[in-house]
């Protein structure tokens, strides 16, 4: 009985020297620790895009060495450090051995880059090894960056509303507010897509995307001032951003930016445009197109003196085909419509509509000159006018503008031929020519596609043969892919999974080659050998079939230059 309580005191005693020993250890560790002071030195107040400097103070106020410190800044979203990557939002610097009560200094030069009138959290923390413990131990302290406003502020004034097609002035203005002489600027604008770029004050590049501004000195100012208009629907809402960036460093960085919001103001006058009386009409070459133009004052009063344009853009438009009243500038391919030609815009009434209207043919053959000439497409910009202004619209005239764009089919052409002598083909074909009742007479068919204006995918060219003709299994192809015979059917397909668009046309066309094989039981008739060639494609441009076809062939041979068509007949 003894013995047992001897042993439960001795379990005891071992777990109260276990939590006594590790209370002491945790004790021990907690002075070392803070024996390890970090501080801060940073302005009092920051601009976003001006570089300023952090200074990270270190101090040893223990009894002891503290081995491999090393320190470790973490960057808040939005802050980086000044010629680093905006990617990189950690710095490490090793600062070895700290003695006994000293001190040491890191200096960090950072930028805001966005967030402004906001408090950024910047994160410091060292790492240090006391020399009397073998364990790593971690200070960490936390700096509370007040961010004032833009040191280079920039200023949009633009209209907010507009009308759709109506030419207005923006005006952007910046100026240098902070203590820093700034080099090596540019300002880079962000138009809304349905923007049309007119002029500008100040000489821009990148498509007029890009100004390289230079210097700017502490306290100075500049502007640039653009006028072009937008064109799109009724109450649309669109936004102009702009951006200006700097060299610090060796690394540009953006250091302002503003938006302006801008929106199409519903017009006192509407166009509404149709093609051969559909919205959604795909063209085709050698197609006649009829335009309708339909005008509609949506205000109370009368509207005078409308003028109505219609500019053509397009290289597939056949202006010698034009048929219209409008009057007609070659110069820009514009259509006029005014007092003069139709007496109905001379007062357009209160809630009245018409129409005006042109035809015109698309191109027989496309203009491919190059591999990328594709995709084309037919576009018309209307615009009605009249000088009369309604009492609530504050404008120097009543402007409406609209773009209709029409896509352009593409076109695939299959022509299929025959040959009894076709030494370029590389294949020797036998037997009797002019072909004899019941003799067997190779012959090879050729099939090649040529691509037009898209591209196109899930191509099929499909044949049946003629009565007692076969295939014999030779096969050639430029394509990689062979055509494929249907004993049961006589029926021979070539399937190709893409072809890119003016392929045959620039450049040689997809060819497939096959020997057949005639065993004619008639005489005094041409044996018709291969039946009508069917192909079909999908457009991927415009998401419509496309079919091809081409004539059977006999023993005739038209395509056969070393024989005469009398030469085909069957012979006893």
């Amino acid at each position: 009985m003894f013995s047992r309580y001897k042993r439960l005191f001795i379990v005891l005693g071992g777990i109260a020297l276990v939590l006594l020993v590790t209370i002491i250890f945790l004790w021990i560790q907690s002075r070392r620790a803070s024996g390890l002071g970090i501080a801060f030195d940073a302005p009092d107040q920051v601009l976003v895009g001006v570089p300023f400097e952090v200074s990270v103070n270190i101090a040893n106020d223990s009894s002891s060495v503290l081995r491999d410190a090393r320190l470790n800044l973490s960057l808040p979203e939005g802050v980086v450090f000044v010629g680093k990557s905006e990617d990189k939002n950690v710095e490490f610097k090793d600062i070895g051995n700290l003695g006994e009560g000293s001190l040491a200094q890191e200096k960090f030069q950072l930028m805001v880059l966005g967030g402004e009138n906001t408090v950024k959290e910047i994160q410091a923390n060292v790492v240090y090894s006391p020399t009397s413990i073998g364990s790593k131990f971690e200070k960490e302290a936390s700096l509370d960056l007040a961010v004032g406003g833009f040191g280079l502020p920039l200023d949009i004034v633009t209209p907010t509303k507009v009308f759709s097609g109506e030419d207005f002035e923006t005006v952007i203005s910046f100026k240098n507010s902070s203590d820093l002489d700034y080099e090596d600027l540019k300002l880079s604008i962000e138009y809304p897509p349905v923007f049309n770029f007119i002029k500008s004050s100040a000489e821009l590049e990148n498509a007029h995307r890009e100004w390289y501004v230079g210097g700017l000195r502490k306290g100075s100012n500049n502007e640039l001032k653009i006028t072009g208009n937008l064109i799109g629907p009724d109450n649309a809402f669109f936004n102009l951003a702009v951006f200006i960036d700097g060299e610090f460093s060796g690394q540009r960085y953006k250091i302002s930016a503003g938006t302006a919001t801008i929106s199409i103001a519903a017009s006192p006058l509407s166009l509404r445009i149709a093609l051969n009386d559909s919205q959604e009409y795909i063209a085709k070459a050698g197609d006649l197109l009829r335009y309708t133009i339909t005008y509609i004052n949506n205000t109370d009063i009368g509207l005078k003196d409308g003028i109505i344009r219609a500019q053509l853009k397009g290289e597939m438009f056949d202006f010698s085909g034009l048929n219209t009243r409008a009057a007609y500038s070659s110069v820009n391919n514009t259509l006029t419509w005014n007092v003069s030609n139709t007496p109905g815009l001379a007062l357009i009434g209160p809630g009245e509509s018409g129409t005006v209207t042109f035809e015109i043919k698309t191109k027989l053959s496309y203009p491919i000159r190059r591999l990328n000439d594709k995709n084309f497409t037919l576009q018309v910009l209307g615009q009605i006018e009249s000088p009369t202004v309604p009492y609530f619209v504050s404008a120097k005239k009543t402007i409406s503008s609209l773009t209709f764009e029409t896509k352009v089919a593409g076109q695939i052409k299959v022509d299929a031929k025959a040959y009894f002598r076709d030494a370029s083909a590389g294949i020797v074909n036998e037997g009797p020519f002019p072909p004899r009742v019941s003799q067997k007479t190779n012959f090879t068919v050729h099939w090649l596609i040529t691509n037009f204006g898209t591209d196109v995918s899930g191509i099929k060219a499909r044949a049946f043969l003629g009565p007692n003709v076969r295939i014999t299994g030779v096969t050639k192809s430029n394509s990689g892919i062979l055509p494929i015979y249907d004993s049961q059917t006589q029926e021979v397909v070539w399937e190709i999974d893409k072809i890119i668009a003016t392929r045959g046309v620039v450049g040689e066309p997809l060819e497939a080659i096959f020997q057949i094989e005639a065993i004619p039981s008639s005489p005094n008739v041409f044996w018709p050998l291969i039946q009508e060639t069917t192909l079909i494609a999908t457009d991927d441009f415009t998401n419509t079939a496309l079919i091809s076809r081409d004539a059977g062939i006999t023993t005739a041979l038209p395509d056969d230059s070393t024989v005469s068509s009398s030469q085909g007949l069957v012979k006893e």
